[in-house]
């Protein structure tokens, strides 16, 4: 299913920049360099646990700003990886691919308003929010999650993001949420919360438990408690082949996301 055509709306790009720079900042070290700030994971080197984010002022060189990141990471033991909003960072991605990063991700940046979110589907297992002293769900939905990412349930990296994610669950920096069907987890997602934002990210369904809706619940709860909070916009940047469920819970595509590593 292909995209709407991106609003490419600043205004709002700029606001889930902000949320993606809080909600990073809550549980990892943030480290600043010219262009960017880094978000380090002070648990794991796994790639994906840490991140860095460009700056609304754009720094006069990014080819030196891209350098200083990379040596910044190095330093701490970390992999350079950046998220960004494409359509507010041209000259970054121009400068990114003459020095030979990858875009590793390129996707519909979609956001969500909580008069748009649409009604409850079926439900066809228990939801429940997961909580930071529930050791046994937690690992289960972890387990799960890696599983659904292609990993194996019984590989240790599955574990990598759960201080991270304990962490944000005691400081109500993060929501987190599962879908049990025959007393385990078979999908859930989490909502990370930042200023005036929350990012629906993690979407997973446990590979053998597919297309019965399953995520569809989890994420529709996940994100009508995030907006019970209070939060005013939920966003997130669709992965293929998840755009129509998203859509179909109301979102509505404002940009697109690019996601940087070097070769």
């Amino acid at each position: 299913m292909a995209p709407p055509a991106p609003a490419a709306d600043p205004v709002e790009l700029r606001r889930l920049a902000d949320s993606l720079r809080r909600a990073a900042a809550a549980t990892r070290v943030t480290v600043v360099v010219d262009g960017f700030r880094l978000y380090l994971s002070p648990d794991s080197a796994h790639p994906f646990m840490s991140l860095a984010v460009p700056e609304d002022d754009e720094p006069e060189d990014w080819g030196a700003a891209l350098a200083a990141l990379t040596a910044t990471f190095a330093a701490h033991g970390r992999s350079p990886r950046i998220e960004a909003f494409a359509e507010l960072h041209p000259a970054l991605l121009r400068s990114a691919d003459a020095a030979g990063w990858r875009r590793a991700m390129t996707a519909p940046v979609l956001t969500l308003s909580p008069e748009a979110l649409a009604p409850a589907p079926p439900a066809i297992g228990a939801f429940g929010w997961l909580a930071p002293d529930d050791a046994g769900r937690l690992e289960a939905a972890l387990r799960g999650s890696h599983l659904a990412y292609g990993g194996t349930e019984d590989d240790a990296a599955a574990l990598d993001w759960a201080p991270q994610l304990v962490r944000g669950l005691r400081q109500g920096t993060l929501l987190a949420g599962a879908v049990e069907v025959d007393g385990a987890p078979r999908a859930g997602a989490v909502v990370q919360l930042g200023g005036d934002a929350g990012e629906l990210a993690g979407v997973w369904t446990h590979r053998d438990f597919r297309r019965r809706g399953l995520a569809r619940q989890a994420c529709h709860a996940l994100l009508a408690g995030a907006f019970a909070r209070g939060i005013p916009r939920a966003w997130l940047s669709a992965a293929e082949g998840a755009l129509g469920l998203y859509l179909d819970l109301g979102f509505v595509n404002v940009g697109t996301q690019v996601n940087l590593e070097p070769l």
